[in-house]
């Protein structure tokens, strides 16, 4: 049975996981093992979560399931791959609420959890309710990983204190003044950001840091890096190009406060570039101090143009931390035709540190959104948007315009929602639709790399290549609502147009219900109409008036008529409930065939 230290597996999940070496077939008479009894009850927790109804606690026990589905998948290849999940910790918990307890299956299959921009919230004394749900985690032995920005001294000290107090492995991204102090010279964008292999003593690591510490369960582990974009050593041979571009249309490039781009320059003479603008107070003073002829920080330290991904293997395996989540890739940002996977015997020499001590080398993988640079990424599922800030390549995705929901154009329709923020080359996407689910977990997707024509799955391909684990970005988008809508709007939009993508079963919509008078309350019958279908009643409180039509349900104050019912079959209907016009909520509400009462 594998365990981890302190806390075994539940016995349903070791059981499925268990590995019989040398056994002979069973006969067909004799009764299921008890991995496959585990693992046949672990799939129907998983196909149960995966049925709940739309709304906000169906979107929780969907992506739950996700999470499962692609852990079991995993360490069904390999029992000892790590699963590490970030964001949205009380995902862990039953129906995603932290006084529920935790659910029991998902925590058993997942070996960590992280996150972005935790620790520094509230008074550092009580946790806030977000908070809460990664201290329970910690409580129930998993590891948690939490990284932050951190601009002054100050706050650095008071970050790492928390991390100590509430047992959470800390990585600080250094950025603002602090960057500064501590890379003089070398690092002048004012946010932090996760793309550089940073010297773990110069960010105040150095007491965590063990070069002969053994990690090959998570919790052994007292540090980590977070570089899940090697964007500082990516594709130094076309800089100098795609600064000109830039510069032939948009002068003001060389921004050395903007880490993703010229916040790569430093000071270097003779160097090209200038930094602007000439007013901003951080660019004045670094020229006071360095003058105004700056380059790349590869060229200045004299690296050659072809050696970035060497560089960056190297910078990797002569640091000495316990965890590592990197990208799988090398070269993130070229077209999925062009880009260049890490090699196994790579991956290898990144498993042990220096002074010898085994580390975890875990892979980066976005679950939650579709990205343009990934392999399943198709041309037509694209558009050039010069106004992204990162590429000019951006993602097709669902458009709410006004809480008005509609489909994106020519690309698939998981592509459910627009990322937002400087995230335009990606989409969030609908991630129970089984199509997504072949891409990251089952393969056989119908959506092949376009270069080599290959089918197989983004888990599959992270074990193939010899990771230790994978750590799962944007759970978390199963909550998205913004000021424009989110995934209500996407629900009631699809229930109303024939049901939800890659639906196992038929949804009627009943939406657009506004009485005359106050709250709408609706209840739900059916009966039979003859032989020739059913007939759906409304019960409302001072309903006026007659209802509209909607689609292929047509309705009044006596009832309405819905097409195509099948005897016996559950059925979800999604309701608006409208106060003097306005939309005051929403809600699921299931009905099955059956006589009407009263």
């Amino acid at each position: 049975m594998k365990t981890r230290r302190g806390r075994a597996l539940p016995v349903a999940v070791a059981a499925a996981l268990a590995v019989t070496v040398g056994a002979a077939a069973p006969s067909a008479a004799k009764a299921p093992a008890p991995q496959d009894q585990a693992t046949s009850a672990l799939k129907a927790e998983i196909d149960r979560l995966y049925a709940s109804d739309p709304g906000l606690l169906g979107r929780t026990h969907k992506m739950q399931a996700f999470i499962m589905e692609l852990a079991l998948h995993a360490k069904t290849r390999n029992p000892d791959f790590k699963v590490i999940p970030q964001d949205a910790a009380e995902l862990a918990f039953v129906d995603g609420d932290v006084d529920k307890g935790v659910l029991k299956d998902l925590v058993g299959l997942v070996d960590g959890w992280g996150k972005e921009d935790l620790l520094l919230d509230g008074d550092g004394v009580t946790p806030t309710d977000e908070q809460r749900a990664y201290l329970e985690l910690v409580r129930h032995h998993l590891m948690v990983t939490e990284t932050s920005t951190v601009e002054t001294q100050a706050e650095l000290q008071e970050y790492y204190a928390r991390a100590a107090k509430w047992g959470v492995i800390p990585y600080p991204r250094i950025g603002g003044e602090l960057a500064q102090q501590l890379n003089p010279g070398k690092r002048w964008a004012e946010n932090g950001d996760y793309f550089w292999v940073e010297d773990p003593t110069t960010i105040g690591l150095g007491s965590r840091i063990d070069g002969t510490r053994d990690v090959t369960r998570l919790t052994d582990a007292k540090n980590y890096l977070y570089n899940i974009n090697g964007r500082p050593y990516d594709a130094w041979s076309t800089w100098d190009a795609e600064e000109a571009a830039y510069a032939a249309g948009d002068g003001d490039r060389t921004r050395i406060t903007d880490s993703y781009g010229n916040g790569l320059l430093v000071p270097s003479p003779g160097g090209p570039y200038k930094p602007v603008p000439a007013d901003d107070p951080t660019v004045q003073k670094a020229i006071t101090i360095y003058g105004d002829e700056w380059d790349w920080w590869w060229r200045a330290a004299g690296l050659d143009a072809s050696a970035g991904r060497q560089t960056w293997l190297d910078a990797l395996r002569n640091s000495d931390y316990d965890v590592i989540y990197i990208d799988s890739f090398y070269n993130h940002r070229a077209l999925p035709a062009h880009q260049t996977p890490l090699t196994r015997a790579e991956i290898e020499s990144l498993k042990h540190k220096p002074d010898g001590g085994r580390r975890q080398v875990i892979a980066y993988l976005s679950v939650g959104s579709a990205e343009q640079n990934r392999w399943y990424c198709q041309d037509d599922w694209v558009w050039v948007d010069p106004t992204n800030p990162n590429t000019e390549r951006s993602m097709k995705s669902g458009k709410l315009v006004n809480r008005v929901y509609s489909p994106p154009e020519n690309a698939p329709e998981w592509l459910a929602l627009g990322y937002g923020g400087n995230y335009a080359e990606e989409a969030v996407v609908q991630w129970w639709n089984p199509e997504w689910r072949d891409i990251i977990i089952n393969g056989g997707s119908p959506y092949k790399n376009v270069a080599t024509g290959d089918d197989t799955s983004s888990i599959d391909r992270i074990i193939s290549q010899g990771f230790d684990g994978a750590y799962l970005d944007n759970v978390g988008v199963y909550s998205r609502q913004g000021r424009n809508g989110g995934w209500n709007e996407f629900e009631s939009y699809w229930l109303a147009h024939g049901g939800i993508p890659g639906e196992d079963h038929p949804y009627i919509s009943v939406g657009g219900i506004t009485p005359g008078h106050g709250q709408v309350d609706v209840d739900f019958a059916i009966e039979s109409a003859n032989g020739k279908g059913y007939s759906l009643y409304l019960k409302e409180a001072d309903a006026q008036g007659p209802f509209a039509r909607y689609g292929d349900v047509s309705y009044n104050r006596k009832g309405a008529h819905i097409k195509g019912l099948k005897d016996g079959t559950a059925y979800l209907a999604y309701v608006v409930h409208d106060t003097g016009g306005t939309t005051s909520r929403t809600e699921t509400v299931t009905f099955r065939p059956g006589l009407r009462k009263g």
